[in-house]
């Protein structure tokens, strides 16, 4: 056991213990980081050492903490923690389903039908989202302090495909095992509609349908005994609602309602045509205690109301005819003293208002005040409740007798009473029309507003989704957020110019875009397959799947390039021009007359191949200019004195 103010994982410190059962010990906490409290479930230590098993238990927080609904105990955190793990999860003060019925018995039968349907509402849920509970019983469904049933203990749901089991246990309380649990043989959701169809046999007659020294034995008869109608052990309940519960409790799952939709829309018909619960019976059913747990006591008897009624098969003794005779006088001579009696009062008191009140209007006050003045006109009142957009809660919505009528002291007041707006699974709308959503949540008795987002798949002028969510339980006249679709969001063009083609259409396509037209166009500077230019430009938007046109660099064609070697330059010229090429000129000096002004080479040679445009550069000749001689004076050295030379004369080395 954990002790009072031990801090959990450094976050959530314990207050109490609320319970333990057969895998883990429940705590009262305080969530330090967020300042709520919480349940949180600690698994016993021998557990977390099975691999298996503390898979499962990992498991249960993954499964569960997907479902928020307003009928299932949310699942915040988990963790490990001290060698063993633990699941952090909402605290619901209340009392659970079991302790209820042990310490009242049966409960009224439209109580218990607003009791499982919304126990129902909570499957449907998650069957939706793949979840099976596979443990569904009293023990696991606590009424809060609105009366609400919020449904626990995920802890052996089955998501998805999994198919995690305890070797060589039963999963579940055997009393409400379905008959292919107890065969070991594949779950669905039909088996959760068994379970419930139990509950609501316990609630309908205080008892569960099999009962055994051994959970085999129960096991054995949910496979092979039929259970017995529910009026047979508690009389004066309906057929129309023994065959609901019978069906529920099939053993052939394909005979049971198909969904949790299909029994609770049984059980909502057969909840029309019982009389509305009293608000003290109301009161009775959903008042909370405390805690959670509490100590049991004994269940009242569901006969009990029965033994003061007279038994129709009886017979009472015959009597003689003289006595009967006699009786008979008896009986009309003191009728005619009360007739008399009766008349003569009338005429002594003036009429009947002495024996008549008037019924005072309550119609708008508050349940308390209505009450007390129909008393004061010595009327006797009650009251049940009633769901109302237009009058708060609390309030009288209506009377009967009306305000002003006389009725006789004593007389019954019906007041219906607002419990406010009635509350329900908010109806799903994805994919209508705005005007098909609006139309359908305002009959339900909603307001609505719109609120615009892009959308891949929902197309525009479409709803996407609400706010709140389709199955949450929203009261009547609660505005409703329509989220509508405009498409698609806008796609930013991205810069695909210097890719290659291939790269420029994958970048086009991770863009959500596509390629359009491809153009093509000579460039000098880019490489051919090259992108040289977009349009739209990059950083533009584009509708999703929209084009971008690019141009694509190609190469200029290749021609021969004209042999012009020994023609003149200014043909040489023209020539290379005319075929498309450009001209640079390049002079080479030459001695020969015959070579001044002509082609002596080209680059690119006479027959090659080079694209137009290319420069072709030609060499000329041109005229040499003839170099003027230099006048040297020479000298002459003698020892270590130079002197000029005479003109003309060759210097003389020294010695000649």
């Amino acid at each position: 056991m954990i002790e009072p103010e031990t801090l959990i994982d450094g976050r959530y410190r314990v207050i109490s213990r609320l319970g333990s059962g057969g895998m883990a010990d429940v705590y009262l906490a305080q969530d330090t980081l967020l300042g709520r409290e919480v349940a949180v479930k600690v698994l016993h230590h021998h557990f977390a050492e099975d691999q298996e098993f503390v898979e499962r238990f990992r498991r249960e927080a993954s499964s569960a903490a997907a479902l928020s609904h307003p009928n299932i105990v949310a699942i915040f955190d988990r963790g490990e923690w001290n060698g063993t793990y633990y699941i952090a999860m909402e605290y619901v003060a209340g009392r659970s389903l079991k302790a209820i019925v042990r310490e009242q018995g049966a409960l009224e039968p439209a109580s218990a039908i607003d009791i499982v349907v919304q126990i129902l509402r909570a499957a449907r849920f998650a069957h939706r989202r793949g979840v099976i509970h596979r443990d569904l019983k009293p023990h696991n469904v606590i009424l809060d302090e609105e009366g609400r049933a919020r449904v626990t203990d995920f802890g052996i749901a089955r998501a998805g495909a999994s198919d995690m089991t305890l070797t060589g246990s039963i999963m579940g309380t055997a009393q409400y095992l379905s008959p292919e649990q107890a065969q070991g043989l594949a779950v669905t959701g039909a088996s959760d509609l068994y379970s419930v169809g139990v509950i609501l046999y316990e609630l309908l007659t205080g008892v569960v349908p099999f009962e055994g020294e051994t959970a085999v034995a129960i096991a054995y008869k949910q496979v092979s005994a039929e259970p017995h109608p529910p009026s047979a052990i508690r009389p004066g309940l309906p057929p129309s609602l023994d065959a609901i519960v019978m069906r529920a409790l099939a053993k052939d799952p394909t005979r049971r309602y198909a969904d949790a939709d299909e029994l609770i829309a049984a059980l909502e018909a057969e909840r029309r045509t019982l009389p509305a619960l009293s608000a003290a019976t109301a009161a009775t059913v959903a008042a909370p205690t405390a805690h959670v747990h509490h100590a049991h006591q004994p269940p009242a008897a569901a006969g009990a109301l029965l033994l003061a009624q007279p038994d129709p098969l009886r017979e009472e003794p015959a009597e003689a005819p003289e006595a009967t005779r006699r009786r008979a006088l008896l009986w009309t001579g003191a009728l005619v003293l009360v007739v008399a009696a009766a008349i003569a009062a009338a005429l002594l008191l003036g009429g009947s208002s002495a024996h008549t009140a008037t019924v005072p209007a309550v119609t708008g006050q508050t349940e308390g005040a209505a009450l007390s003045a129909l008393r004061a006109a010595q009327l006797d009142p009650y009251s049940s409740p009633a769901a109302s957009v237009t009058v708060p809660r609390g309030e009288v919505i209506s009377q009967s007798p009306a305000a002003g009528s006389s009725a006789k002291r004593g007389a019954r007041v019906h007041i219906v009473v607002s419990s406010g707006p009635a509350s329900r699974p908010l109806l799903d709308v994805a994919n209508l029309t705005v005007a098909q959503a609006e139309a359908k949540l305002q009959k339900a008795h909603y307001r609505t507003r719109t609120k615009s987002e892009p959308s891949k798949t929902v197309p525009a002028g479409h709803v996407i989704d609400t706010e709140p969510p389709a199955e949450v339980e929203v009261q009547e006249g609660k505005t409703i957020t329509l989220l509508v679709s405009t498409g698609p969001a806008p796609v930013r063009v991205p810069d695909v110019v210097g890719q290659t083609l291939e790269a420029a259409e994958g970048t086009l396509k991770n863009a959500e875009l596509s390629l359009g037209a491809v153009s093509r166009q000579v460039s000098s500077t880019q490489a051919p397959g090259t992108v040289i230019a977009q349009s739209p430009s990059a950083d533009s938007s584009l509708g999703v799947g929209e084009a971008v046109a690019l141009t694509v660099a190609k190469a200029p064609k290749e021609i021969e390039v004209p042999e012009v070697v020994g023609a003149a330059e200014a043909a040489a010229a023209s020539k290379l021009k005319h075929a498309g090429f450009t001209v640079k000129k390049q002079p080479r000096a030459t001695t020969e007359a015959a070579q001044v002004g002509a082609v002596l080479e080209q680059t690119p040679a006479g027959g090659a191949h080079a694209r137009k445009g290319t420069a072709v550069t030609i060499v000329v000749g041109v005229a040499a200019t003839p170099s003027t001689p230099t006048t040297t004076t020479p000298t002459t050295t003698t020892g270590t004195t130079t002197t000029p030379a005479a003109p003309g004369a060759s210097p003389v080395a020294p010695g000649e």
